[in-house]
């Protein structure tokens, strides 16, 4: 019986939440960048997806970015760096969130990927926990939108931190460290109710 409850229960949210992700414009992809974990719930951290700066934001908020589909390579800075290299397809939602680490300052920052295959975890309650934990990052948070004229401040002050980032990225992989793919099978799907 508490088996049938709880499959009603998360029926219901799934389709609650699958309503509130939008669907990416046509020819693009979409991708939300979180924070599920309030550790460090005051720590804004920087997103970048290579060289451009999409902004900052700490836990309760979430940042919804649009680009074009194919490699990209996203990144976030706390008191460390953190790399994800990423293949995009057109018309799809991604989840990337970002879990705090401890840090001997700040928080560091990590990027995980939101698997959307149930078959890659231990059973079906930590899936669905995990799943209703990222969506909630979303539809209970705030969407962080920088302006314009914020952007170009940000993205002049950034231009260092850009240089020495990708730069370290770039050694590292020349050494062989392999870093976290997010690739297209890795796409936020609905199986309930179709994303608006």
């Amino acid at each position: 019986m508490k088996k049938i409850v709880l499959l009603i229960v998360i029926l219901f949210s799934t389709v609650s939440y699958s309503q509130e992700l939008r669907k990416p414009s046509e020819g693009k992809a979409l991708v939300y960048f979180t924070r599920v974990s309030s550790v460090g719930f005051l720590i804004n951290f920087k997103y970048f997806d290579n060289d451009k700066y999409l902004g900052k934001f700490n836990h309760g908020k979430y940042l919804a970015y649009e680009c074009e589909p194919g490699k990209h390579l996203f990144w976030s800075k706390s008191e460390n760096v953190d790399f994800l290299e990423a293949e995009l397809e057109a018309g799809k939602v991604y989840i990337i969130d970002s879990e705090p680490q401890m840090g001997a300052i700040k928080a560091g920052v990590k990027l995980v990927a939101f698997d959307n295959n149930q078959d890659n975890y231990n059973n079906i309650k930590k899936f669905e926990r995990k799943k209703a934990d990222i969506l909630d990052a979303i539809v209970k948070a705030k969407e962080f939108k920088i302006s314009d004229e914020d952007l170009a401040e940000a993205e002049s002050d950034q231009e260092s931190l850009v240089k020495r980032s990708i730069e370290k990225y770039e050694k590292r992989k020349a050494k062989g460290d392999a870093y976290p793919t997010l690739t297209a099978d890795n796409n936020y799907i609905s199986n309930t109710v179709e994303i608006k």
